[in-house]
């Protein structure tokens, strides 16, 4: 998730954001006590925030004049644990939140330096509480042969579950061919890739008194798989496990229309093989903010529940979102594979613990 900026109208929205942010880790906090209605939940959106991580967002924040929103200060992996225990969440998967202006306006060495330096906090979090917590590492993503050692480093020396990626760095997305070693690296790997959506580049100048997290990182997510397809690189990278945060944002919307301007591409039949329909269905999507009843309707249209992963966004948002998935009707095989059976496909190491 992303702030906005410290003018007055957008300050009023931040601030009840910001007490909302700070309720959920209250809430975690005071129910901790009180049985869990579920067991055994897998949550695979799940934010952490190392101190030399909160110390540049911080000072770059100050630059700006922009807000801090209270949740990073208060987190701790004491109220990580205390909200899981509320939710009946075994295992939260750890991963960044949006990283404003490409990693705080570090350069690459500073980003790839920062990535390692967060993947070394979540892993010791990880020996702390063993079972509690996987890893999606943070990569650089500024200069590729920095982000081929951190690939290296978070697979080779912290034994990451997956690897964590913006929906986009400046004015690239990931189907960029800049990046096609990495995505080759990642391929040959057969890892996981989690997408976690950004305040883009593109759209950081509207005037309005939305939030950005409200539409932008949505809207970004849905531009990055739109990438990945239209470039081939979802064809091409076959033993990629792909996540998306949101659902997808709105793919499952726009898949149609997606569809009808991309089979139109003369490569068509090498981006998209099988058609775009197929493309989409054997991606993976979490349930950040998509149980509300037209949100649900389009992403389970679109795929199984076998490809659904449940996910909260903490401590933006909370576990109280199993209470809405539950509202969907989701038969207990449904239930199963959304709360944890995906999960546990992408990650097996998680269906031993």
């Amino acid at each position: 998730m992303t702030r906005g900026i410290h003018d007055p109208s957008r300050r009023n929205f931040l601030t009840g954001a910001a007490a909302a942010g700070a309720a959920t880790l209250l809430r975690g906090s005071a129910l901790q006590a009180q049985p869990a209605k579920r067991h055994g939940v897998i949550d695979t959106h799940h934010h952490f925030y190392a101190p030399d991580y909160l110390k540049v967002e911080n000072a770059w924040e100050d630059q700006r004049h922009l807000f801090h929103y209270p949740a990073h200060a208060k987190w701790t992996p004491e109220v990580s644990l205390a909200e899981m225990d509320r939710g009946g969440v075994q295992t939260a998967v750890l991963s960044l939140p949006s990283v404003s202006d490409s990693w705080w306006g570090l350069d690459a060495p500073g980003a790839s330096r920062m990535a390692r330096l967060c993947g070394d906090y979540a892993t010791r979090m990880m020996q702390d509480h063993p079972g509690r917590f996987a890893l999606f590492a943070p990569l650089c993503m500024l200069d590729v042969d920095l982000t081929l050692k951190d690939i290296e480093y978070a697979f080779d020396t912290l034994h990451a579950d997956g690897i964590g990626l913006e929906t986009s760095y400046g004015d690239k997305y990931p189907g960029d061919p800049f990046y096609k070693p990495v995505f080759e690296e990642l391929n040959r790997r057969k890892a996981v890739v989690y997408f976690h959506g950004a305040n883009p580049a593109c759209c950081s100048t509207l005037k309005d008194d939305t939030f950005p997290p409200t539409a932008e990182v949505t809207f970004d997510m849905t531009r990055t798989v739109i990438s990945l397809l239209a470039s081939g690189s979802l064809a091409r990278y076959l033993d990629i496990k792909w996540l998306f945060s949101y659902g997808g944002g709105n793919i499952p919307m726009l898949a149609g229309r997606i569809e009808a301007f991309v089979k139109q591409q003369k490569n068509y039949a090498k981006i998209a093989p099988n058609g775009v329909f197929a493309e989409l269905e054997r991606l993976h999507y979490d349930t950040v903010n998509v149980a509300a009843p037209p949100s649900w309707a389009a992403l389970t249209k679109l795929v199984k529940p076998t490809q659904i992963a449940y996910g909260t966004d903490f401590p933006y948002f909370n576990n109280d979102q199993l209470d809405a998935l539950d509202e969907r009707g989701l038969s207990e095989e449904d239930k199963q594979a959304i709360y944890s059976g995906t999960a546990k496909r992408l990650i097996p190491r998680l269906a031993k613990a």
